[in-house]
């Protein structure tokens, strides 16, 4: 699986995107196939805002969330994506 970072208005943080790889690890039960992920932190009003777009099997998936610590939100990101992925996932598996 390909990830692009993206970091405006923030320092770059080997941390963060090692935590945010090992959140994206957990989500690949749900799909076959993970084409690209693009992951954007950007500070805002001294909130981090985060973005997960995902590309996989044919469809794109966003999650998008604000708050004053970067793992908060990246686990909030993660949680938003799965559930996504879950319903997808059941909604293919039922036909």
């Amino acid at each position: 699986m390909k990830i692009n970072y993206t970091w405006k208005h923030l320092d770059h943080s080997a941390a963060a995107e090692e935590y945010a790889n090992e959140k994206l690890e957990r989500i690949t039960k749900y799909v076959h196939k993970i084409i690209s992920c693009e992951v954007t932190f950007e500070m805002e009003h001294d909130n981090i805002t985060a973005n997960f777009n995902l590309h996989a099997d044919n469809n794109v998936f966003n999650a998008h969330n604000s708050n004053k610590d970067i793992y908060a939100c990246i686990d909030e990101l993660e949680n938003k994506i799965e559930r996504q992925l879950s319903k997808f996932h059941d909604k293919k598996t039922a036909h």
